[in-house]
């Protein structure tokens, strides 16, 4: 019996094992506690431990789900490590966008969000573990090493295997079933075009998405709280890897068959259901460098493979980077950088290099970013994360779902062109910050005129950028239309 469990947990992704287990009946497992072993070592496991054996199971992605007795409830007698001393923290369906009580050296630190022991609960529960990097580093980002989510049900999960779990975040908990047919929404694009489609990737992309995608505390601190062992901290990192996944599924050497795409697939997948919980109960990822990139794209992806206009609502309830840091400026009539901010930010990033890095040309007419225009997040962290996440809109046919022409057309401006820098009416900084509203910067709504503020920046940086990744470029050449 112990052999099947092992095949069953290697088949889906080997992410959990049964630390005891035995027949209920015929296709039923009971356990009387479950070990999540972190890929980082034995010592980061994370081992929930319950008062008696339950009727267990896994979801599609190999997270394992407990069922309630006859009394309705699961009680857990301890999750090692244990929390203490504001360290390797858990919550139960986490709802605050602001608050955690994972670890208190990151921000919204709040300990009444741990629970005590035994734990008794009825489903639907999502009881959500973290393991801390080691306390003695006080300053820490990430300050989590692993995650990992046990989920309460009411009553057994028929075919868990082909079913998402619930989403971590919120008290709404939806069963999401996943059908073969899938596979059939996905482009079939020819593998052949590209020396850097490996059969490899899928194991990549399976590890990848593996573990629980951590990704509710808004703003930049949120970096802080994403585990090591499940995800990448920088939002540059998640947007880049999320478009680059979704991209590699749309080659033909894409088997829903081989257990190794299929976990690939719904790994991804999985990470959907957890944004979209996310987005449903208010989290947003706004315009904040290159903080908040990256999430959007996986629920459109997940609306048309698993055919759910509820990802596409989730979608549009919430605000997204890719949304707020490029618009459409009727004055130049192009597709510009920046997010909104004040006349002032924008001139205090020109003057000194103090606020917001990212702020849009308060007039219109070239690209944002101040004195750094065409460079900080607009070079580094968006260029290229942003080119593969317009690929895959594009060669999923999902234009239209995604609701933002002007990101496409910045992006292809970007990739021919480079800078927006010219022509501009606007007078540069002078030098002398007492001359703001004189000098340079506003007049009668409009600016103080002048020969331009970086013209000869126009046309810079064409196609450049970091986080960049091999495979997706040379499906952009390939296949960009």
């Amino acid at each position: 019996m112990k052999n099947s469990f092992s095949r069953l947990a290697s088949a889906l992704g080997g992410l959990a094992v049964m630390l005891l287990s035995a027949a209920a009946s015929a296709g039923e497992q009971t356990c009387s506690g479950i070990k999540y072993p972190a890929p980082s070592g034995q010592k980061n496991d994370i081992v929930f431990v319950f008062d008696k054996s339950y009727v267990c199971g896994q979801f599609a992605n190999g997270d394992w789900w407990v069922s309630a007795d006859e009394s309705g409830m699961v009680t857990l007698v301890s999750i090692q490590p244990d929390a203490e001393d504001g360290a390797n923290g858990v919550e139960v369906n986490p709802v605050s966008k602001s608050r955690q009580g994972f670890d208190k050296r990151i921000s919204g630190y709040d300990a009444s969000l741990v629970p005590g022991f035994p734990l008794r609960l009825k489903g639907d529960a999502s009881v959500v573990k973290t393991v801390s990097v080691p306390s003695n580093k006080k300053k820490c980002r990430p300050c989590l090493q692993f995650a990992a989510v046990l989920t309460v049900v009411r009553s057994p999960v028929p075919n868990g295997e082909n079913v998402l779990r619930p989403g971590y975040f919120g008290v709404k908990k939806t069963y999401q079933p996943v059908t073969e047919d899938i596979a059939n929404r996905l482009p079939k694009l020819p593998a052949s075009c590209c020396s850097e489609a490996k059969e490899g990737d899928f194991g990549k992309i399976a590890r990848r998405y593996q573990g629980v995608q951590l990704d509710h505390l808004e703003g930049w601190t949120g970096r802080d709280m994403h585990p090591i062992d499940n995800m990448p901290d920088y939002g540059a990192s998640i947007a880049a890897s999320n478009a680059a996944s979704a991209l590699r599924f749309m080659l033909d050497d894409f088997r829903i068959g081989n257990k190794s795409h299929k976990s690939a697939l719904l790994n991804y997948l999985q990470m959907a259901a957890d944004l979209r919980s996310m987005a449903e109960s208010g989290v947003k990822w706004p315009a904040n460098g290159g903080h908040g990139n990256g999430r959007k794209l996986p629920l459109a992806v997940a609306a048309t493979l698993l055919k759910d206009s509820a990802f596409l609502d989730a979608m549009r309830a919430s605000s997204f980077s890719e949304d707020e840091q490029v618009y459409f400026s009727p004055v130049s009539q192009q597709a510009l950088y920046g997010r909104q901010c004040s006349d002032k930010q924008y001139w205090m990033g020109v003057s000194s290099g103090r606020g917001p890095r990212d702020c849009r040309d308060p007039y219109g007419y070239i690209d944002g970013g101040g004195r750094e225009i065409g460079e900080a997040y607009q070079k580094c962290c968006t260029a290229k994360p942003w080119k593969y996440t317009a690929l895959a809109v594009e060669l999923l046919g999902i234009r239209d779902t995604w609701r933002n022409d002007a990101f496409m057309q910045y992006v292809d401006r970007w990739v021919e062109h480079g800078v927006w820098a010219s022509p501009d009416a606007c007078a540069p900084y002078n030098g002398k910050p007492v001359d703001y509203g004189v000098g340079y910067g506003p007049a009668k709504g409009k600016c103080v005129s002048g020969s331009g503020r970086y013209p000869g920046k126009h046309g810079a940086n064409r196609d450049s950028g970091h986080y960049d990744n091999k495979l997706a470029e040379q499906m952009w050449k390939k296949f960009k239309r």
